[in-house]
């Protein structure tokens, strides 16, 4: 299977986008990397990341900057260089947070493989079917299934089973942490039920726990593989 880290899940010891972050997972045997870029200010460490940093995976995701409304013109313009490098690195994934955004035209103009992923219970929207149906109808794009946000509004499943029995062919890629306060890991939460609501293990997984340390890489990554459910 597919499977790898979000390079932000080491942001309390590592830059997740110093080119030896993203190489920490690589010599981990991951087959997936994500991006990490938080605020629009990290654009210009984006840019100068070379292609040959980012050898060696199958499948590239990039986690957009959050979207600030109020500076929609700085946003377009970070978009533009992810564009850019794009046409470079060839990204498979480019996730946004829907429920930032009050309309979605302005992100049609741009050539990216945007996604978008439900929403965790912090968030106002974008959390159900009916909120997700209504953002796929202005905003047709791919879905990621973020099974730790759908476990923080229903603990039962029901509504990952929900979510992906209503959009099972738009999903394309799968979000995976643990959930105790936030995104832990699951090495430490051993929640087999967020495990087991992986739809489909021939698509990409991207963990996104948050690890104490380099260590925790292969710890996460080897209880991962060996609890997954098989198909």
């Amino acid at each position: 299977m597919i499977i790898g880290f979000s390079t932000g899940c080491l942001y309390k010891t590592h830059d997740a986008l110093d080119p030896a972050t993203i190489d920490l997972f690589r010599r981990n045997d991951c087959s997936a990397v994500e991006i990490m870029v938080h605020r629009v200010s990290d654009i210009d460490k984006l840019i100068a990341l070379k292609p040959s940093d980012l050898l060696g995976f199958e499948y590239i995701s990039l986690h957009a900057p959050i979207y600030d409304g109020s500076k929609k013109e700085e946003y377009i313009n970070a978009l533009r260089a992810i564009e850019r490098i794009h046409t470079v690195v060839r990204f498979n994934t480019v996730v946004l947070h829907p429920d930032l955004f009050d309309e979605f035209t302005f992100l049609k103009d741009i050539n990216l493989p945007f996604a978008i992923e439900n929403m965790d219970n912090r968030k106002k929207t974008c959390k159900s079917v009916e909120s997700l149906q209504q953002v796929f109808k202005e905003f047709d794009v791919p879905m990621i299934i973020d099974i730790n946000h759908s476990f923080s509004n229903d603990p039962t499943m029901k509504l990952s089973e929900d979510l992906v029995k209503a959009f099972h062919s738009k999903i394309e890629e799968v979000h995976l942490s643990g959930f105790d306060t936030f995104h832990d890991p699951l090495f430490k939460t051993q929640q087999q039920v967020i495990l087991d609501a992986i739809p489909s293990i021939s698509l990409p997984v991207i963990i996104e726990s948050v690890l104490d340390s380099v260590g925790d890489i292969e710890t996460e990554l080897e209880y991962i593989k060996k609890n997954i459910k098989k198909f």
